[in-house]
């Protein structure tokens, strides 16, 4: 199983992770369904082998996040704050 976290870019250069789903590891189909009707233009969708959202937030922090100054990574699906690097 992973986590598959779904959010945008905001017009500050936070990063907002509106949703966040288990899928089957590497399931193309599942990811695209719900992917599906989002804005490409400012999508982020992104699949983590995890096992949970707080490890899955806390990656995507590290990886796209942490390097960009003044960036954030706002948790609006669970609200689990980060811890920085």
């Amino acid at each position: 199983m992973s986590i598959l976290l779904i959010g945008r870019w905001n017009w500050a250069g936070h990063l907002e992770i509106t949703e966040s789903h288990v899928v089957e590891d590497g399931d193309q189909d599942a990811i695209r369904d719900l992917v599906q009707g989002h804005d490409i233009g400012e999508l982020f969708a992104t699949e983590f082998l995890v096992d949970g959202h707080k490890e899955a937030i806390q990656t995507a922090y590290e990886v796209y996040v942490a390097h960009e100054d003044g960036a954030e990574l706002i948790d609006q699906a669970k609200g689990f704050d980060p811890d920085a690097v």
